[in-house]
């Protein structure tokens, strides 16, 4: 499918490129930013945010499958899934760009904004996404630094009064404003259902939106579902392709006869001059969080 295959080895260190960016922009290039400017392709691009959810039983500096090379990321807490990002990103946008200590989310909103029954047991689970969002932090180590950082700084949760006063981390905020579409992000997830695996691909196609190679191990690190079986593994990433494609976010995929999975973005005009090639390095692998794989 892909006429070239082009490195993409520590992508966290390269300037955040947007969905709507040319073709011509060189997404490679290094960029001298400060380590504790975070891009978006953290947040959607590793194990963090698990494409399976499972056991939430608390961790502490648990490592994150990530395509980084020249840092070491740690998560503590409560494994977060899909179902948390999408509560994260619809409090973000609640906020807009203000800089406000917090904004307050009606939980009802929410859950109608995510596609939910507006239930007692949906409200519930939007309290204890929010306070596993809360309670969660992030460790960055690289050369001769550590780095610690949350998504959500502070929450006041009110479930007799049915709403949150959420004040989301400025690290997570500003890397996710860094991109254009929110709005589109947020409609687009909505459309994946309950389908995790589909709404983590997604993510990886929102910060690259020309597509990708990738081998099925590799994606199943980096998406948290490496105890899933390779065989379980292929049938759910397949299955979640032809949902993307059915909503025009891959325009093509194909899969080699010796593994190779190839996925084409709709932004992919050029043909490969864009696209990321995903690889883990040799100390990462086998480090994501172990997940029973179920959907979000």
């Amino acid at each position: 499918m892909f006429s070239t295959f082009l490195p993409f080895h520590d992508p966290e260190d390269t300037a955040a490129v947007g969905p709507l960016a040319l073709n011509s922009q060189d997404f490679f290039e290094t960029s001298p930013v400060s380590f504790n400017v975070q891009k978006p392709i953290r947040y959607f691009v590793s194990s963090l945010f698990s494409a399976g959810t499972g056991h939430r039983e608390l961790v502490r500096e648990a490592p994150l499958a990530s395509l980084s090379r020249s840092k070491r990321y740690t998560y503590s807490g409560a494994p977060l899934d899909q179902f948390d990002l999408d509560v994260l990103l619809h409090c973000t946008a609640a906020a807009g760009s203000s800089r406000r200590r917090g904004a307050w989310t009606e939980h009802a909103q929410l859950v109608r904004t995510l596609g939910k029954r507006n239930d007692a047991a949906t409200r519930k689970r939007v309290c204890e996404s929010l306070a596993r969002l809360q309670e969660c932090t992030i460790g960055i180590e690289g050369d001769g630094y550590r780095y610690m950082t949350r998504l959500v700084n502070r929450a006041l949760l009110d479930e007799g009064a049915g709403a949150s006063l959420v004040e989301v981390n400025s690290d997570f905020a500003d890397s996710i404003r860094s991109m254009r579409g929110l709005d589109l992000l947020m409609q687009e997830r909505r459309a994946m259902g309950a389908n995790g695996l589909a709404k983590w691909l997604h993510g990886v196609l929102w910060i690259i939106p020309a597509g990708f190679s990738s081998n099925f191990a590799t994606l199943s690190e980096l998406c948290g579902m490496r105890s899933t079986s390779s065989h379980g593994f292929r049938t759910r990433c397949l299955g979640a392709l032809d949902l993307l494609v059915t909503n025009g976010v891959v325009t093509e995929y194909s899969v080699e006869d010796s593994g190779g999975l190839y996925v084409s973005g709709r932004r992919n005009n050029t043909r490969a001059n864009a696209c990321g090639f995903f690889s883990l390095p040799d100390t990462q692998r086998g480090c994501s969080r172990e997940t029973v794989c179920a959907h979000a």
